[in-house]
């Protein structure tokens, strides 16, 4: 995935802030920071900025508090955000106990990641397997491979992504007819799909399949559908 880790629009930039420190408190034994070699003073600073900035973040987004110092605070929240987490993101890239969950919550380049082909001349067969893991706050991690591998997420290397068509229900409600459904595209293996706040507890009903940018008319089957509960 080419571009920063940290989106540059604000609200995007809230977003990561949020999700990985709601990742980095997650009571496990060993912890995620833990795991992925930051120190416990690294993750209790994460949280006193994710905390200052989540604040300034509320009077931003209210238009009667939206005055210039409270958009200069929050471009330099941001800021020094970036600067203080850049080296660990580093950290947590190079960690040997680096997953796909990982790769997805914090942004990362995927070790699998490719250019993907630029010719074919046949349909893709191969089937996609996908799955999701909900992360908190209306988000779920979504992983994809290829349905005969057991192996770390990938992309199939005849494709240039994978595209999953879904719905979101109050009950699971398979998905059966994905052409018409919701959908988006990626090119990594490991990504964050936003659900939203306003549907935790509901189900995200979703089907995925390889694609093939260059022409669609390549793109490969819709695997089954699957019912997740947004977490």
């Amino acid at each position: 995935m080419s571009g920063p880790r940290i989106p540059s629009d604000i609200p995007s930039a809230v977003t990561f802030v949020i999700r990985t420190d709601n990742y980095l408190q997650q009571v496990l034994t060993p912890t995620n920071g833990t795991r992925l070699g930051l120190t416990i003073a690294n993750v209790a600073d994460h949280h006193t900025k994710r905390q200052a900035i989540e604040i300034c973040f509320g009077k931003w987004s209210d238009k009667s508090q939206k005055t210039t110092p409270i958009n200069e605070l929050m471009v330099n929240l941001l800021d020094n955000f970036r600067t203080f987490d850049h080296p660990l993101l580093n950290d947590v890239a190079a960690s040997i106990n680096n997953t796909t969950t990982d790769e997805a919550v914090f942004n990362l380049v995927a070790d699998n990641h490719h250019a993907g082909p630029t010719h074919r001349e046949s349909k893709i067969i191969e089937k996609c397997y996908g799955r999701t893991i909900p992360l908190g706050g209306g988000e779920m991690a979504n992983h994809v491979r290829t349905s005969g591998s057991s192996k770390r997420d990938h992309i199939f290397d005849g494709s240039t992504g994978f595209e999953t068509a879904y719905t979101i229900t109050d009950t699971p409600t398979p998905l059966t007819d994905p052409e018409n459904a919701t959908s988006k595209t990626y090119t990594k293996a490991s990504v964050v799909q936003e659900c939203g706040v306003p549907n935790l507890g509901k189900y995200l009903n979703h089907c995925e399949r390889w694609v093939f940018g260059p022409n669609t008319k390549f793109n490969g089957p819709w695997s089954s559908s699957q019912s997740d509960l947004i977490g």
